[in-house]
């Protein structure tokens, strides 16, 4: 309920005033000249003002003017009551910050509409402010977030960097000047084979230890997943036979496509193809050879407990996976580059020749399929 301070000397005119009032649902307090109105004020602060502006000590006009310089009462709507009708004098009354003005004497519906009018004007005032101060609010909001943000991706460089340089006597590469790397599509086989009544994560583990038996037991130092594929790194000792280390490579193609069809076959069971006749368990695997200078990459992550992740990167590992992806088109089983069979003709069987593809990392490099080992 609004709450109104009638102030007014006559004592009639103020009752009948505070009558009106009270009868319109307002709550009303009354003071009988502008000294006391102003200590009321202080003491309650009213939604509005009713002031007769002809009063002892104080008038109507040093009330306007007091009540206007004091920060709680500056949007506090005024209502000017004076028997006075002169142009002059409601101008003075506007001057001093007045909102209204009604001449005595007025009529009970005067003054309800004019205190309505006014009050409603302060809430509209009221709403309009809170909209403001809440979008300043959100603003400000948005300005100390971007603020902290800013202060937080900072903060967390430098811990990086910090980590970064504490980590700078680790070895982060290793680089071999040769080296024969062996690709094959072993994760994508695995999936395409899976079956239904099994979990993929113990298939994947019993054909993984399958192939990396192979690898390692043919001098495999190091394995590193490439997405769906697997890289299978042969580094040749500086001082040793190139040709020997080529050969062991080779073996382990031909014996991890042995491991891994039986592994596969031991956990899978024969599907139909598209016109209903039953196709091997076993299909796809495509195992691809080549040499040539690599690296492997060591990344650290400093934000997790220094967890590590290893990269194969070099010319001649993306020759050996263009080199992959041809051959499964080809539908070579396993192939190598020349550079990997040269001196071993003997050793293998090989059927088709062929050079990347104009579009592939290294266009013009000669493959070819390998068919059969030679019987050790």
């Amino acid at each position: 309920m609004p709450l109104i301070l009638v102030i007014e000397d006559d004592s009639t005119q103020r009752l009948l005033t505070s009558s009106v009032l009270r009868s319109a649902g307002y709550e009303v307090v009354e003071a009988q000249d502008g000294t006391e109105g102003l200590k009321l004020a202080r003491q309650s602060p009213p939604d509005l003002v009713v002031c007769d502006v002809v009063m002892p000590g104080m008038n109507g006009y040093e009330l306007v003017a007091s009540l206007k310089q004091e920060a709680a009462f500056a949007t506090v709507p005024v209502i000017l009551l004076t028997a006075m009708s002169e142009r002059s004098h409601m101008r003075a009354g506007m001057t001093a910050g007045a909102d209204d003005y009604l001449h005595k004497p007025f009529r009970a519906v005067e003054l309800r509409k004019a205190v309505e009018t006014l009050l409603s004007k302060r809430e509209l005032q009221r709403v309009q402010f809170a909209r403001a101060g809440k979008t300043a609010m959100i603003a400000a909001l948005e300005q100390q977030k971007e603020s902290l943000a800013h202060r937080y991706e900072k903060r967390l460089a430098q811990e990086l960097n910090d980590r970064w340089v504490e980590q700078t006597g680790h070895e982060s590469e290793l680089a071999y000047p040769h080296a024969t790397v062996l690709f094959v599509n072993l994760f994508e086989t695995i999936v395409r084979h899976q079956p239904l009544d099994r979990p993929l994560g113990s298939v994947t583990q019993r054909v993984y230890q399958a192939a990396s038996d192979s690898l390692y037991l043919f001098g495999a130092q190091h394995l590193v997943p490439a997405g769906d594929d697997l890289l299978a790194v042969f580094p040749e000792p500086v001082a040793s036979d190139a040709g020997r280390t080529r050969l062991l490579a080779l073996r382990a193609a031909f014996g991890m496509q042995k491991m891994v069809q039986a592994a596969l076959e031991s956990v899978a069971s024969p599907r139909a193809s598209n016109s209903g006749k039953a196709v091997p368990a076993f299909s796809g695997l495509t195992i691809s050879l080549h040499t040539g200078p690599m690296s492997l990459l060591t990344l650290q992550d400093p934000l997790h407990g220094g967890q590590s992740l290893t990269l194969a990167v070099g010319e001649t590992v993306q020759a050996v996976k263009s080199l992959g992806r041809q051959a499964r088109g080809s539908q070579w089983g396993i192939s190598c580059s020349a550079a990997v069979a040269r001196g071993l003709t003997e050793w293998v069987t090989i059927g088709e020749q062929n050079k990347l593809a104009s579009e592939s990392f290294v266009p013009g490099l000669e493959v070819m399929e390998l068919l059969a080992a030679a019987p050790t």
